[in-house]
């Protein structure tokens, strides 16, 4: 018999978890650890008071801050400026309501942390039998009860119910139920609820009536988180956009910044590739900067985080409130100057017992569009064509070719899956509540070999340790794994997608001994660079990421209007990196590389508040503090090549027959900031807004070191004026303008100083020497990129608040821009970082929401609209910066120029055909400035600007009973891309690449010699460049999402304990509309975040982009 293994010895049974099981382990030990049973809070705390002829109003605001009472009333029904006075110690919450409302027409009902005040019914004061009672002279004949419920089916407690044209009402209990007499059954209940819109409702003889309130669109109480604090959106100063949660959770996305493409006006989402987990451009109000980072600063739940946030679950995220102008940004000072998201994730509520959602989703992706190319006999045709015009015999008999040939395009592409599934536990002890989820979303790529994986898990708990102290704790905690392979950039072979299409669709895709079919040597017409795309699939490229982000804070509270908080935060990321070639072909030798990264960011924040209403009209908010954030990278790396096979791929390096020089790296900032901000309201009609900031950065050298960030904001609300108070059109009006100034820190660590780097040599023949040589030029006077921006605006609420418009108009100058500037040869150095330049942004946003229709049939529809022009105001010495080159063919194609937008198109016109079938351009300048009979870099002008006109965004809401219909479209106007695929296969089968079917019967031969053909003559004399040929107008409008959703009654079901439920079915990226010829008019391939100018001026640049994919998907989401 065999013996167990004896202690510390190694298990027969090893445990094996993957990705999944160790997520639903960990969620399953932190739920069994926080969740708490809930027990009577209102018999267990003791309340002491000691106040003199005080109001009623005062005695409630004492209660709700020094406690988790909240009390629950119609100001019609309680008289808040009744004068009391109570001396209690220790007493319980029924003692003091006691003695408030004794011998008053006031009851009230205690469950746990919730006080319902309620006028008495004329019924509960009557103890011996009356006559029937009358409302207004009218006798009462008919009795209505029913539920008040808002639309996930949770109660109202505390809602107002009025029979219309009397004074009989109700309020609804804490379930939300009601009973109450009216006069007849042809009576109409009137049902209001604060934040929610009021509604009128027919009894109809129905002796049971529910009623469910959907949330006040006009929004003026709803609360935007702001910079350090919260406000009211009514009382708002600058420009805030709100991103709602249904907007996030509606398209099926791995990034969150991908949902923020409809929502918020003057906010422009692109994906530069639709490889799953690629680079996502989230630009607000234009481009500032152009070398420095061009993103919004992401703030989530109080932590600025560095880098991006594709460690979030949108599933996860509460709110979403976007900072645009100065007024709003500049509290953050250095980083405020690309505006600033904040993003609130999911907490439990007050007095909610403990909940369970689940959200869950299936889909399938297929591609949005496809290259039409030559099938196999239209490439023999043109291969035929190219080899008469070399002087070079036929070499296919098209009548023998079969026709289609090989489908490069399937052999690569898929339809792949998708699913997303997020669990949330919620609820709320005495003291306490929390909000925890577990998440795991896979994305299959529709090209072989590339996908992504996530699984992450959050915790929200807030805390009260004493009736002055709270706590709260956020942790984010992801997991990511990305498969790649090479799209993007590439040309001819160099790549699989340009692979694809340039493979002859005359060759199969294996050989005889079931290897790809080496196409390079097939012809000895194709390009020598062409490859199999399947090589490409076969290689790896996986990234891994762990990231943790965490904080945790404590409010301080020493009397009702002062309090301060400190927050303590960590970001912490590990990034590692894979890659291995294999061997296939027998002269292959394999490679390998192993790559590592990781970083860490400190931040500690300490902010003092002091909050005051003075003569119920004078409203005073300040804030005060300091915050400090260090941040520290390293990177480390290796690769070897000369393998022996493929077994151990890249995870034995040793067994390599050539090992690279490994590397390594480091690097650290730190940040320093003292802020404050004060926020003035009269009467609520007259507010005024001022902040600043000061920042201390170590990226800068001694002379400015510091940079100072002030703003101001005045708003008034001329709704409230009594010219327009009895208006009847007119709900909202306020009027607001602000300016202020932000900054960006726009330069990597270091580059104010002079730098070293080793380089490794070798003498004769003795072995390598290792030393240290200058790699860059300091410059002590580097100092910040500063934003001045302008902004003025009103927000606009008409017929009963059913239509709502937002209109900014802002203007920002950004100076001081940092960029590279080239040094003579003399130097000894190639180039040096300085100050040079101004950019300018300027525009309009313009939000309009409506409520169409309301009762059973509902609509509602946002739009928004944005215009910005981008201009370069200044550059050092007037003089040009070109952008780098494209690759293959191609020079630079952009440009920064003074009047022009940044990075605008840049290159030759064309003038038709030669007589030889060669493209002519035209001579437009020479040396002195006018045509001197040469074609050269003098002749090139601008073409065009990947910046557009403007773009926009709708969504469309319609619901009936329980169905539910989302239509979110998007648009782009006026802007153009740079195709440069075409360069490759609409290039009149240059170098022997396959073409699109669009050269056929379109280009010039010797029998046709048509000086106007759209394509030149088939030869490899025929040579292009940057022309307008590859300037296109990418305009498009794209059908963004569709989402039908049912709503289960589960009540009529008799579900018990199931609080909602409900089925969906969603399409994504349905249908797109555009003259735009590549794949997706959403490209922009080349968009980088490199520090080097030229690298960033290649805006708008589309060369064998990953399409974008279509989306159908089934989804599920219940919570009980």
């Amino acid at each position: 018999m065999k013996k167990p293994p004896k202690s510390g010895g190694k298990s027969p049974w090893p445990l094996k978890l993957d990705l999944k099981m160790k997520l639903s382990l960990l969620l399953l030990i932190t739920v069994t650890f926080v969740m708490q049973a809930n027990s009577s809070y209102s018999q267990k705390t003791k309340i002491t008071l000691d106040l003199g002829n005080t109001t009623v109003e005062e005695v409630i605001d004492e209660i709700e801050a020094n406690t988790e009472f909240k009390f629950i009333f119609s100001t019609k029904t309680v008289d808040l400026k009744r004068k009391v006075s109570i001396n209690v110690r220790k007493a319980t919450i029924k003692r003091v309501l006691q003695i408030l409302f004794t011998s008053r027409d006031i009851l009230y009902d205690i469950e746990d942390r919730k006080i319902l005040l309620k006028k008495k019914e004329v019924n509960q004061a009557v103890s011996s039998p009356e006559p029937t009672p009358k409302i207004e002279g009218k006798t009462i004949q008919f009795q209505v009860s029913g539920s008040i419920r808002d639309k996930d089916g949770q109660p109202l407690p505390g809602a107002s119910i009025v029979e219309k044209g009397t004074t009989n009402g109700t309020q609804s209990d804490f379930d939300g139920n009601y009973v109450m007499a009216v006069a007849n059954g042809n009576a109409v209940l009137i049902v209001s609820y604060i934040g929610y819109a009021t509604k009128e409702v027919s009894v109809n003889g129905q002796s049971v009536l529910n009623v469910e309130l959907e949330e006040s669109a006009a929004g003026l109480e709803e609360v935007v988180v702001v910079g350090y604090g919260t406000m009211k959106k009514a009382d708002l100063t600058g420009s805030v956009s709100q991103v709602k949660t249904e907007t996030l959770e509606a398209v099926p996305v791995y990034n969150m910044e991908q949902a923020l493409k409809v929502g918020a006006a003057g906010v422009r989402v692109s994906q530069n590739s639709g490889a799953p987990g690629s680079r996502i451009e989230v630009r607000i109000r234009g481009g500032n900067s152009m070398i420095g980072d061009n993103q919004p600063l992401y703030v989530v739940d109080g932590f600025p985080v560095t880098g991006g946030i594709n460690f979030l679950n949108p599933s996860d995220i509460e709110s979403v409130d976007i900072l645009k102008d100065a007024s709003a940004t500049a509290i953050y000072g250095s980083r405020g100057a690309n505006g600033v998201v904040i993003i609130t994730s999911k907490k439990g509520v007050k007095g909610q017992d403990s909940k369970i959602e689940v959200n869950s989703y299936f889909g399938m992706q297929e591609a949005i569009n496809r290259y039409d190319l030559l099938d196999a006999k239209e490439y023999a045709t043109i291969a035929n064509e190219w080899l008469k015009n070399e002087g070079l015999d036929p070499f296919f008999d098209p009548s023998t070719v079969e026709n289609p040939g090989t489908d490069w395009w399937d052999a690569i592409f898929r339809v792949a899956p998708v699913n997303n599934n997020t669990v949330t536990f919620s609820g709320s002890s005495e003291k306490g509540r929390y909000s925890i989820s577990g998440n795991y979303f896979d994305q299959e790529g529709i090209i072989e070999n590339s996908g992504v994986q996530r699984g992450s898990v959050r915790l929200n708990l807030d805390q009260e340790l004493k009736s002055w102290l709270k706590m709260g704790v956020n942790l984010q905690l992801s997991r990511r794994e990305r498969n790649s392979v090479p799209v993007d950039n590439g040309n001819r072979g160099n790549s699989l997608l340009s692979a694809a299409a340039s493979a002859p669709p005359t060759l199969p895709i294996y050989d005889e001994s079931g290897l790809p079919t080496r196409i390079e040597q097939a012809y000895n017409f194709g390009s020598a660079d062409m490859r199999n795309p399947i090589i490409w699939t076969l290689r790896k490229n996986r990234t891994f990421a762990n990231s943790v982000l965490a904080n945790a804070n404590f409010d301080v509270t020493f009397t009702p209007e002062l309090s301060f908080k400190t927050l303590v935060g960590l970001q912490y990321a590990n990034n590692t990196n894979e890659t291995f070639i294999p061997i296939i072909y027998n002269n292959d030798r394999g490679s390998a590389s192993e790559s590592n990264s990781y970083s860490n960011s400190f931040l500690t924040e300490n902010v003092l508040t002091y909050s005051k209403l003075f003569n119920e009209k004078h409203s005073v908010n300040v804030i005060g503090g300091a915050t400090y954030q260090t941040n520290m990278n390293r990177n480390s790396g290796i690769s070897v090549s000369g393998f022996a096979n493929n077994i151990t791929e890249n995870y034995e390096l040793a067994a390599a027959e050539s090992i690279g020089n490994p590397y390594s790296g480091y690097s650290d900032w730190t940040l320093a900031s003292f802020l404050s901000r004060v926020n003035y309201s009269f009467d609520g009609k007259y507010m005024f807004t001022a902040s600043v900031r000061a920042d201390g950065s170590s990226r800068f050298g001694d002379e400015h070191k510091w940079g100072y960030f002030p703003s101001g904001a005045i708003a008034w609300r001329v709704s409230d004026e009594p010219f327009l108070e009895e208006n009847k059109i007119i709900n909202n009006l306020k009027l607001r303008a602000s300016y202020g100034i932000t900054g960006n820190t726009a330069l990597n660590p270091y580059q104010s100083l002079d730098r070293l780097s080793s380089v490794k040599y070798i003498y004769g023949n003795q072995t390598d020497v290792i030393g240290f040589v200058p790699s860059g030029i300091s410059n002590s006077s580097l100092k910040w990129e500063t934003t001045g921006q302008l902004d003025v605006g009103f927000d606009l609420n008409i017929l009963q608040d059913r239509l709502r418009f937002v209109f900014d108009y802002y203007k920002k100058n950004t100076k001081d821009l940092l960029a590279s500037v080239p040094l003579p040869p003399t130097v000894g150095f190639g180039s040096i970082l300085r100050n040079l330049g101004e950019i300018q942004n300027s525009g309009i946003e313009l939000s309009v929401d409506a409520d169409i229709l309301k009762g059973d049939f509902q609509w509602d529809v946002s739009a928004q609209f944005s215009a910005n022009k981008n201009e370069v105001i200044k550059l050092a010495g007037d003089s040009d910066i070109f952008g780098a080159g494209q690759g293959a063919v191609w020079p630079s194609a952009n440009i920064a120029r003074v009047g022009e937008p940044l990075g605008a198109f840049y290159g030759l016109r064309e003038d038709g055909l030669d007589e030889n079938g060669f493209i002519k351009y035209q001579d437009l300048s020479g040396p002195d400035g006018v045509p001197d009979g040469i074609i050269n870099a003098l002749d090139r002008v601008i073409l065009g600007s990947y910046h557009p006109d403007f773009i926009y965004g709708l969504t469309s809401n319609f619901s009936y009973k329980g169905l539910e219909l989302n239509v979110s479209l998007e648009g782009v106007q006026g802007n153009e891309l740079f195709n440069a695929t075409n360069g490759t296969h609409l290039n009149s089968f240059q170098r022997g690449n396959n073409q699109f079917t669009d050269i056929i019967g379109n280009y010039w031969t010797e029998e046709n010699p048509n000086p106007d053909a759209k394509y030149p003559k088939i030869s490899s004399a025929t040579q292009i460049t940057v022309s307008e040929r590859f300037i296109e107008d990418a305009s498009y409008l794209r059908i963004r999402s569709m989402r039908l959703a049912y709503n289960l009654p589960v009540q009529e079901f008799g579900l018990k304990g199931i609080d909602m439920a409900q089925i969906y079915v969603s399409g994504t990226n349905l249908f797109t509309f555009t003259n735009y010829t590549g794949l997706d008019p959403e490209a922009n391939t080349r968009g980088t975040d490199s520090s080097n100018v030229s690298d960033r001026l290649r805006f708008g640049h589309d060369q064998s982009s990953y399409p974008n994919a279509k989306i159908y998907a089934v989804g599920l989401k219940f919570r009980f």
